[in-house]
């Protein structure tokens, strides 16, 4: 019975997703203070992941990730579809480009267990103020889990709410 304990104690250390930043990180965004209150969001594709049967749900993931990212520093995310043109007021427009990714749910975690491989992200994000979409600084973020790491490892939407932390914390320090 210990044995199980323990066994299990270790399992759930593989919760957090790690995310991994590539190039220049300590230079700061070119924003205003005003810019960095509100947050546009773009996530693009390639023609390859627009017809994977699940890009939607994995752009949806991006959408719930950073609606709660920016909540929780007190920022304001503009409503779904809205694009650039649309934004008269200061905000900070957030393209993201997915060069890869590999969308697991804890679901399917759970009931192939380590047969359904590793969930990963590879995204170039880059940044503008609005109006006008002056650029502001470019970043990479990568994530991967290991699937030994049993059903408790990082799956794609925490992987993706990560990279979202990073993004606004980026925003925040301007």
């Amino acid at each position: 019975m210990r044995y199980l304990l323990i066994v299990f104690a270790l399992l759930l250390t593989g919760c957090a997703a790690s995310v991994q930043r590539h190039g220049a990180v300590e230079e700061r965004l070119m924003l205003s203070p005003a810019a960095t209150k509100r947050v546009v969001l773009e996530v693009q594709d390639n023609a390859k992941m627009a017809t994977s049967s699940d890009w939607e749900q994995f752009r949806n993931e991006w959408r719930a990730g950073m609606n709660e990212a920016t909540k929780a520093a007190g920022m304001a995310l503009a409503p779904q579809g809205a694009t650039r043109a649309q934004n008269s007021e200061p905000a900070t427009l957030v393209t993201i480009k997915i060069n890869d990714y590999r969308y697991i749910t804890r679901g399917a975690r759970v009931a192939a267990g380590m047969m359904t491989g590793n969930a990963y992200v590879d995204a170039d994000v880059m940044f503008a103020e609005l109006p006008g979409a002056k650029p502001a600084g470019v970043r990479k973020f990568s994530t991967t889990s290991s699937a030994m790491q049993g059903v408790f490892s990082a799956m794609t939407e925490t992987q993706i709410r990560g990279i979202c932390d990073e993004i606004v914390k980026d925003i925040a320090q301007r």
